[in-house]
């Protein structure tokens, strides 16, 4: 205090001196600290001060468990108040503990639907609804009900946090209205130049600088197809509906929230939907001026319809954490059924809403993004994701995401690409504007006025019916189901899928859209657009300073200059589609747009996305389920994250093949896509096969349909050949395998894996032994006491999947890390998971828009296989006799087979190496041979296990179970063998497929190469007709001699294998008490639904991923007996 200050009560007249300059060095920062408190040299060394001071600017997860904070605070409150480091770590830590939230919360939950029976006592009551528009309150029929239901949208109430409300309102909770349809244009220049009082004509620009000549069409120079386009056309016309009323506003909102499908009001959501469980309407979409697009435009929109369907129905069937049950009593009355109806099918449409407005992101970033990049041209897994987390918060040091958008008018003008216009599509443009103006010849369309184009586009649009599911394009018509027919559908996306795009820059824009040009043009000067230089200085980009930067086309830099006079007078629209386009560049630079329009669609693309916040802050789980998020979300494996094979896949299934060089990168024509796969390396990867109709499905049940099928392998092939073929893209010849054909090569493999099986001896004990010695093992570790006493494991995850990887390892031989293989390479979740990815490929394959992923898993887990077990086998070769055994006997006791015990599963495993090497096999062929036979091991005895414990565990089977509990006691494993054999009769759900190569009979069913029969071979164990008391369980019955393990010259070499492996896991079991599944509730469920063509798929552990083998089942116990 200074000696001359006058007091004052309370307070000093002057401010405190302010804090001298802060450290901010590290060393500085814990010198001081140790300066100003000496007791911190007792509280922590200058080491520990240096990692406390640095864990307070770190961006790394923070140990708490080393007590930083707790520290900081005892340091501080001992630093005296004129320590000038005291006040920076403060500063520090407050910083810090503020940046742990978001300021403000981005992401919140509550609301729900509100309904209200129309009629009833609640509108009786009058509630009070507050402001809304004739849009917010509709009122509609409970399907099926004749109950009139009244639906009140109010934003927050109505789960608007939680869902995309219908016109994209709320997407940011702090300012709702914030791009919601309806709201005025932004704009993102300032315009600040004055350009000419009296502009240029605006025909006369399009004339002289933009229209196509005759001739002049020049195919897009990346290779780009009309595909690309169409889907460019479909994000513009879901941010962008000019006003009839007011061209200053948007009637669709700035989100890519799929408004041309669903609407931009509740009431235009509500005529597209069924109103029953979430669905859409068959093949509808809400946007009507789409139908004056090219038909493919439309195709897409059907296609992501079948999504949202599909979607729907896969989220109800899951109904992850029950929120899609029906909410109402057994006993409700009708109308409060209705309301539960109603409420269930607003969750459904709204998540799976979601969910499909995720997969159009996910084709934007991964298919439309990556061709403006030209990323296809490498093997990269990198794309530019802007849904990704920067930095954690609004602030200095992140990048924000999920605040929100508002579409601009520089934008709604940039994304005019009329340039990139088809020859094909143009053709189509002529031929839609003949309709509007009959008797017009296609040289006088480009003289249509203003006024003439209006009125032609308003009977058009009074022509189309008002119910959007009887709308059609391009002639198609719609089947009794209200669905197109798939072929039509297929045919229109091979063609836009084979037709090149146009060029972009000047003279490119086709002479039928010299109306829609001129618009623009003299809507860009309604707007007040800045010019073409303030419009590439705003993206940090050089101005031009010379007609010739713009275009080196002399003639249009001549004509520009007589124009504008000057570079700086140009307008910024048409000045950005004349310019010089961008060459490609591999990978860098694609769609070859001109030089401003190439920098902000990309800088568009990325706010797009990443200002909305169900694609980033709440393109969540919780928000989308786990099942949902899965579905969408790309593999960047997959030629870098490409999505919009899948959509196409899921909405023609089985017409093109699931490698098809088209579809799977379908923004680019098949001609680009052949060069780009020649150029990588990878066309072997592809099929050129055009599009074809899907095999058509006969069920053959009867036994003797499945003994014709079965029994003539020569008629009826199996089609591994092709199967396992594609696995290595071709590079491997594996054709010789047992089930790759019907050969004499493929019959010789198969006597020869008999005669080496054949030549193990005790087998069936080895296989007891190990699986009694590992499962206990398991047991032991699995095991978890719960409340009372009571045991839980996790029987499959934790017990079955590893003893059967052991097993299928130590019979072939196989890289396990075990105690016989103390060095192996390989855990248990690796090889099985590599083991069950060949088995889904081979057997499991029927999803196309899954296959592409499936067979490179399959790939990727033979090559593991292979490269852990071809150096086992190099050392058995190395081991076989030479120089009188002592290469043997040093590689027993010193190499791999040092460990092994005698009379092992896994010795018996290096026997038959050896067998199979005496039969002159090379190392190479040995391996292969082991994983090929391996993987019909994995995973199918897992699920045949928990269906046979499945049906023991029964409450009315409670008797049986008592019995095999005393058979397992008294190891009576033969008897035991037999209740085995007869729960997996009554229970297995076993089918195989077959493949007809000539029209042929088959149960009475005219058959030929464009089926597929599906041979239900286990339901021929339980039929009545051929099988005595069939649905009776009777352990002492001669089994059928058509079962689980097939038929024919195919039938399972393994099948005894098999049985004494499920036995001993029966037995291992049996010895736990009073077992039974897992309470309360559902914890003891397996969780199963139907999909397509397959009847029972198994969810994994998070219910995100289908398989088709249970990978957990929990059970409990009373002890051991």
């Amino acid at each position: 205090m200074p000696f001359d200050e006058k007091y004052q009560a309370g307070e000093s007249y002057g401010d405190a001196p302010t804090t001298a300059s802060q450290p901010s060095d590290v060393g500085e920062i814990v010198k001081a600290i140790l300066k100003d408190y000496v007791g911190a040299r007792n509280a922590a060394t200058p080491s520990e001060l240096t990692g406390l001071v640095q864990s307070l600017s770190s961006k790394e997860p923070s140990d708490d468990r080393k007590g930083n904070t707790e520290l900081m605070i005892d340091i501080l409150t001992k630093l005296p108040a004129t320590s000038q480091v005291r006040q920076y770590l403060t500063n520090k830590l407050i910083d810090s503990l503020w940046n742990n939230l978001q300021h403000p919360p981005l992401s919140y939950v509550g609301g729900d639907a509100k309904y209200e029976v129309v009629n009833s006592k609640e509108e009786a009551a009058g509630a009070n609804h507050g402001p809304n528009t004739d849009d917010d309150i509709i009122t509609f029929e409970s399907p099926g009900t004749g109950i009139l239901l009244r639906q009140v949208f109010s934003g927050a109430s109505n789960d608007a946090h939680q869902y995309r409300t219908p016109d994209g309102s709320y997407n940011n909770i702090v300012s709702p209205q914030l791009g919601s349809a309806g709201s005025p244009y932004a704009k993102s220049v300032r315009s600040s130049k004055r350009l000419h009082g009296v502009r240029p004509d605006a025909g006369q620009l399009f004339d002289l600088l933009m229209a196509r000549q005759e001739g002049g069409f020049k195919e897009n120079q990346a290779g780009i197809s009309s595909m690309l386009f169409y889907h460019a056309s479909i994000i513009i016309h879901d941010i962008f509906r000019t006003s009839r009323t007011d061209t200053n506003k948007s009637d669709t909102s700035s989100y890519l929230d799929l408004a041309p499908l669903y609407g931009s009001t509740l009431r235009e959501q509500l005529q597209v939907r069924t109103l029953r469980e979430g669905k859409l309407k068959p093949d509808t979409f809400h946007e009507k001026r789409l139908l004056g697009q090219p038909a493919g435009v439309n195709v897409m929109l059907v296609l992501y319809n079948r999504l949202h369907n599909y979607v729907a129905e896969v989220l109800l069937k899951i109904n992850e954490l029950g929120r899609f049950t029906l909410d109402c009593a057994a006993d409700a009355s009708p109308e409060e059924r209705a309301k539960a109806a109603a409420k269930q099918d607003h969750h459904l449409f709204n998540t799976a809403r979601l969910i499909v407005c995720g997969m159009y992101a996910s084709i934007a970033l991964g298919d439309y993004l990556c061709a403006i990049m030209n990323l296809h041209h490498s093997d990269t897994d990198w794309s530019l994701d802007p849904r990704a987390e920067i930095g954690k918060h609004y602030d200095g040091e992140g990048v924000p995401r999920g605040v929100g958008n508002m579409v601009s008018v520089e934008f709604n003008l940039l994304y005019r690409f009329h340039s990139c216009i088809s020859k094909k599509d143009e053709r189509w443009i002529n031929d839609f504007f003949l309709k509007l103006f009959p008797g017009r010849r296609v040289e006088d369309l480009e003289n249509v006025g203003l006024a003439e184009l209006g009125k032609a586009l308003f009977e058009f649009e009074k022509s189309i019916p008002a119910e959007p599911s009887e709308r059609t394009f391009d002639g198609l018509k719609r089947q009794a189901n209200g669905r197109f027919r798939d072929q039509d559908l297929v045919r229109i996306l091979e063609e836009a899928m084979e037709d090149p795009a146009g060029s972009f820059g000047p003279h490119m824009v086709p002479k039928a859209l010299r109306i829609v040009e001129i618009q623009g043009i003299i809507q860009a000067r309604r707007w007040g657009c800045a010019s073409l230089n303030e419009f590439r200085e705003f993206f940090g980009l050089k101005r031009y300073g010379k007609f010739s930067d713009i275009t080196s086309d002399e003639e249009v830099a001549h004509r520009l200059e007589k124009l504008y006079t000057h570079p700086d007078m140009v307008e910024m629209y048409p000045g950005m589609m004349i310019e010089d386009i961008k060459p490609p560049r591999n990978p860098g630079a694609g769609i070859c747009p001109t030089y401003t329009v190439g920098r902000a669609v990309l800088a568009d693309a990325i706010t797009l996305v990443r200002s909305d916040r169900f694609l980033t802050v709440d393109f969540t789980v919780s928000s989308l389920t786990a099942w949902g998020m899965n579905e969408v979300t790309g593999d960047p494996k997959t030629l870098g994250g490409s999505m919009l094979y899948k959509l196409i896949q899921r909405g023609v299934p089985g017409w093109f093949p699931f490698n098809s060089i088209a579809v799977m990168q379908p923004m680019y024509t098949k001609k680009a896509n052949i060069e780009i796969a020649e150029e990588l390396g990878t066309l072997e990867q592809y099929s050129l096969e055009p599009a074809k109709p899907p095999k058509l499905p006969v069920v053959i049940s009867t036994a003797a349909g499945i003994k014709q099928v079965l029994g003539n392998p020569d008629t009826f092939p199996l089609g591994w050949g092709e199967v396992l073929k594609n696995i290595f893209y071709g590079k491997r010849d594996v054709g010789w395998f047992m089930l790759a054909g019907t050969e004499p090569r493929n019959i010789d493999h198969r006597n020869k894996s008999a005669e080496a099986f054949g030549k193990l001896p005790n087998l069936q004990q080895a296989i007891y032994q190990m699986i009694e010695r590992v499962g206990a093992d398991l047991l032991a570790k699995a095991d978890f006491t719960v409340q009372g006493g009571v045991h839980q494991i996790d029987l499959i995850r934790d017990v079955a999947i590893p003893v059967n990887t052991q097993y299928t390892a130590d019979l072939f031989y196989m890289d396990l890390r075990t105690d016989e293989n103390p060095e192996g390479k390989l855990s248990v979740a690796e090889l099985y998971k590599s083991m069950v990815n060949l088995r889904i490929w081979a057997t499991n394959n029927t999803d196309s828009a899954e296959a592409w992923n499936r067979r490179r898993r399959a790939n990727e887990g033979a090559q593991v296989i292979i490269d852990s077990t071809r150096p086992l086998v190099d050392e058995v070769v190395r081991s076989r006799g030479f120089g009188l055994g002592l290469s043997s006997a040093l590689h027993k006791r010193f190499g791999r087979q040092a460990s092994l015990k005698e009379g092992s599963l896994r010795s018996l495993g290096l026997k038959f190496v050896e067998t199979l090497l005496g039969q002159g096999a090379t190392a190479e062929n040995v391996v292969d041979q082991l994983w090929l036979q391996a993987f019909g091991e994995i995973g199918v005895l897992v699920t045949t296990f928990y269906e046979i414990m499945e049906f023991f565990l029964r409450p009315e089977n409670k008797s049986i179970w008592t019995q095999v509990e005393n058979l397992a006691k008294e190891g009576n494993l033969t008897k035991l063998s037999t209740y085995v054999a007869e729960a997996q009769r009554l229970t297995s759900p076993f089918r195989v497929i077959r493949y007809p190569k000539t029209a042929t009979e088959v149960e009475g069913k005219k058959v030929d190469q464009n089926n597929v029969l599906i041979v239900n071979i286990a339901a021929a164990g339980r039929d009545p007709a051929n099988v005595p008391n069939a649905d009776k369980f009777d352990p002492t019955r001669k089994q059928p001699e058509l079962s689980g393990y097939s038929f024919g010259q195919h039938e399972c070499l393994g099948r005894h294998m098999a049985i004494t492996f499920l036995t001993g896991l029966v037995k291992l079991t049996a010895g736990l008490k009073n077992l039974r599944r897992a309470a309360p509730g559902t914890l003891g469920d397996v969780k199963t639904i139907s999909v397509g063509a397959e009847d029972r798929i198994y969810l994994n552990d998070s219910w995100s991923y289908f398989g088709f083998n249970t990978s957990n089942w929990k059970v409990q116990f009373d002890g051991y007996n």
